[in-house]
């Protein structure tokens, strides 16, 4: 079985009018990495997606109202998706000011090997990004498999043991580190503001990081800190796609 990937660009707010978002304090474990939040109606089409620091954010425009959501949470850190957090049957409610996540780590299965493969092309090209499953019917859901798929031709593939059920696989884009002052980081390396702007910024030229620059949001434009130079590179929202019967 094999199923082909097209990423999407993250895009938060669009051009006119301000936006008025949605704020929920939560209790994801932030640190300093952050979570992408997806917003699940029908499995076949997560809704949207939402990137989570210090609040979880979003246009109220953006979901049904009235319809029940489950909520995935993919922590990203160092680049990798790191487990999975979600919440079941999430309506919108206006006098909400906090919302609880269930939490679930990797699950060492034991059992029946399985196995499942596919590509990922990005603007139609081959590209390497993180892969992982998640078991939708394990109780609680984990993070069944993991995979980067292969920057020459976008195959990859996930392998486990012992878990028969939906599964719902996940494509993510590379964030890269935090910036930290002080830092040696090497050519081809992707450092990420503090604060989530739509872009990472490629190393170009190695050398050691200094205090954070004003971050550009153009596409290549190319930025100092310290020693080092970097360029900016538009950040992928994940895609999904499922839910698979394994």
């Amino acid at each position: 079985m094999s199923i082909e990937f097209t990423t999407q660009s993250l895009v938060l707010n669009g051009p006119g009018e301000p936006i008025s978002l949605v704020e929920l304090q939560h209790d994801l474990p932030v640190g300093s990495d952050f979570f992408i939040v997806q917003f699940v109606r029908a499995l076949t089409a997560p809704e949207s997606v939402i990137v989570v620091r210090d609040a979880l954010r979003f246009p109220l425009a953006m979901i049904d109202q009235y319809a029940a959501y489950k909520l995935l949470a993919f922590k990203i850190s160092d680049g990798i998706a790191d487990g999975v957090w979600w919440v079941d049957d999430y309506v919108y409610d206006s006098e909400q000011v906090n919302i609880s996540f269930k939490s679930s780590g990797d699950a060492a299965g034991s059992g029946d090997p399985g196995s499942f493969t596919g590509s990922v092309r990005v603007a139609d090209q081959p590209a390497a990004r993180n892969v992982i499953a998640t078991a939708l019917d394990a109780d609680p859901p984990y993070q069944l498999a993991r995979a980067v798929s292969d920057p020459g031709d976008g195959q990859y593939t996930l392998e486990w043991q012992g878990y028969t059920g939906q599964m719902l696989i996940t494509v993510f884009d590379d964030y890269g580190v935090p910036h930290v002052n002080g830092e040696a980081r090497g050519a081809g390396e992707r450092v990420h503001p503090a604060q989530y702007n739509g872009y990472t910024y490629q190393v170009i030229q190695s050398g050691t990081l200094g205090a954070e620059p004003e971050w550009p949001t153009v596409a290549d434009q190319a930025v100092w800190s310290g020693t080092v130079q970097l360029i900016a590179v538009p950040f992928y929202r994940p895609v999904s796609e499922g839910p698979f019967i394994v």
